[in-house]
């Protein structure tokens, strides 16, 4: 490496050092599968603590409610709202496309959403408007009416924000 390249060192890892890991071990499991209409159709809330990297970590509340349509796609409507500031919405849809796949939309995202089925966990993916990348763990807990929800966002490789979220069914 160089000296400027060893210089950028320590500034990279305080980056990523302030946004920390995603969250996932300890929670994936081979039961229960996770069953996306199962954890997204109907009411539910999510409590949750977004980090965002140089800033607090802040509270996030989200209500959803959702239903699947009658070609299978599952749409479920958020209203997101953190202390502060004003309340956004959005609308998630996605579709199995083939056995434990999935794919579809977020009306925030910058391009489509892609997910897969791996035990308990829903894995998604998807562009987000600013260059952004989300990657998104899903966890299907024993209980059938809990999910955590895990999150990390990253610009050019770089780790910039993380949400630890417990989503709880509320029907």
């Amino acid at each position: 490496m160089t000296r400027v390249h060893l210089s950028l060192l320590p500034v990279l890892i305080a980056l990523t050092g302030c946004v920390g890991a995603s969250g996932r071990p300890g929670l994936a499991s081979d039961a229960p599968t996770f069953d996306v209409a199962r954890a997204f159709v109907g009411a539910s809330a999510g409590e949750g603590r977004l980090k965002i990297a140089f800033r607090k970590t802040r509270p996030v509340h989200v209500q959803s409610t959702g239903h699947q349509a009658e070609d299978g796609t599952i749409v479920v409507d958020q209203i997101i709202t953190e202390p502060g500031r004003k309340a956004t919405t959005r609308q998630w849809r996605l579709r199995e496309v083939a056995p434990g796949r999935y794919a579809g939309s977020l009306s925030d995202a910058a391009g489509p959403v892609e997910g897969a089925v791996r035990g308990n966990c829903l894995e998604l993916r998807f562009r987000m408007k600013g260059d952004l990348t989300a990657h998104q763990w899903l966890f299907a807990m024993p209980d059938g009416r809990t999910v955590q929800n895990r999150m990390s966002i990253r610009k050019s490789g770089i780790l910039v924000a993380r949400l630890h979220e417990t989503i709880t069914r509320r029907d």
